[in-house]
């Protein structure tokens, strides 16, 4: 059976924003976005998009939504009915198609991100996986898709957990982007944002993966035993 989706996830609102807040986002992804069927989005995103709104936007039934979700919160024995975004990409919120497991070189078709979460990858066999490697490289990454972009960068360090880069604009913390290199593409999490002393480069970003894929298995921070 499909687990049920997670509504504010769905919206890209909080579970505390107010009202207005997901009246504002759920105009923006069905018209600015164009998630609408009539402006060309598919059936199946609308409807999740619809679904979810129906609820959140009712207070009776977004209070009964909530008291679900934090039962399943203090209650872990029912976790396998806790609401998950597994129809839509976490970046750009259209419907990938897949369900259940989803395999590690799976992408979203619309914003081509990594769809598998990031603990799902596993070292194969005869490799070992380095902390953190200090590597520069070129990075690319997006903050809205569909938006403006892409936006430069540059690693600082990577590990299988995440990377830190250097940016000439801040990003705000716990922000979900979209990030490219030579070394992976990945969608990961803003955890801290800070100054760097660096003349080409204002800011130092420090992230968390949340979808990954690695495009290079050797020669980076992931080794070959001797």
């Amino acid at each position: 059976m499909d687990k049920p989706l997670n509504y504010y996830r769905v919206l890209h609102v909080q579970p505390d924003a107010p009202d207005e807040i997901i009246r504002s986002s759920y105009r923006t992804l069905m018209t600015t976005l164009r998630r609408h069927p009539d402006l060309g989005g598919d059936h199946l995103t609308a409807t999740a998009i619809n679904e979810a709104y129906a609820v959140l936007s009712n207070p009776a039934k977004r209070a009964a939504y909530d008291d679900a979700c934090q039962s399943v919160v203090a209650n872990p024995v029912n976790a396998a009915s806790a609401p998950e975004p597994s129809a839509l990409c976490q970046f750009c919120g259209a419907a990938h198609g897949f369900r259940g497991r989803i395999h590690d070189s799976a992408t979203c078709t619309t914003c081509n991100t990594p769809l598998a979460p990031a603990e799902h990858k596993r070292l194969e066999p005869g490799q070992r996986a380095v902390n953190r490697v200090q590597k520069r490289l070129a990075l690319n990454y997006f903050t809205n898709w569909p938006g403006r972009g892409p936006y430069p960068g540059e690693t600082r360090d990577i590990s299988v957990h995440g990377l830190r880069f250097a940016t000439h604009t801040a990003l705000p913390v716990k922000k979900l982007i979209k990030v490219e290199c030579e070394a992976l593409v990945a969608l990961v999490r803003i955890v801290s944002c800070d100054d760097h002393d660096e003349r080409d480069w204002r800011w130092l970003i420090r992230s968390e993966y949340v979808t990954v894929r690695f495009r290079r298995a050797r020669g980076g921070f992931l080794a070959t035993r001797a």
